[in-house]
């Protein structure tokens, strides 16, 4: 397990929290889900053996406010993810999004951190590896703690 020493101004994301993404949707209606769902429920059929190494420690991403810890193994499965859901959700980034595995282990609040502590966190060592079995489909709402999520389906990998 990841221990961080509290420091001002940094909000640890919670472990039963971390995650992947492979694709953020963004706003989508409802009605989409189901063929969301279908659609992902397809791309998992094509899937096999899916590996995902965490590590080999923290890093500062996305302008130094999210602390992280690279994933690599998973480029397949979200291409395949963008792939199937893009006819459903068109992608609106301009040039598309690319996908960089990580999981958020803290994010930055408003307050600035102090330097120093900034560079303690950065370099914490972690390495995980796991099997995948199955990717979820998230739909993430804002709390005050930070974002909520909930499962809106669980898509099994084939073995």
């Amino acid at each position: 397990m990841l221990q961080l020493r509290p420091v001002k101004g940094l909000r640890p994301v919670r472990p039963e929290q971390w995650h992947v993404t492979l694709r953020f949707l963004g706003e989508v209606d409802n009605s989409l889900v189901p063929a969301i769902t279908d659609s992902l429920v397809t791309v998992a059929r094509t899937l096999a053996g899916v590996r995902c190494e965490l590590g080999p420690s923290t890093a500062w991403f996305s302008g130094d406010r999210v602390l992280q810890i690279p994933a690599r193994g998973l480029d397949q499965v979200a291409s395949a993810v963008r792939g199937a859901t893009t006819p459903i959700v068109p992608d609106t980034s301009k040039g598309g999004s690319r996908f960089t595995g990580h999981v958020t282990v803290a994010r930055i609040q408003r307050r600035l951190v102090d330097p120093a502590a900034r560079m303690d966190l950065a370099g914490i060592p972690f390495v995980s590896t796991f099997d995948v079995d199955y990717f979820d489909l998230v739909k993430s709402e804002q709390a005050n703690e930070g974002p909520e999520y909930t499962t809106l389906a669980r898509i099994s990998i084939a073995r």
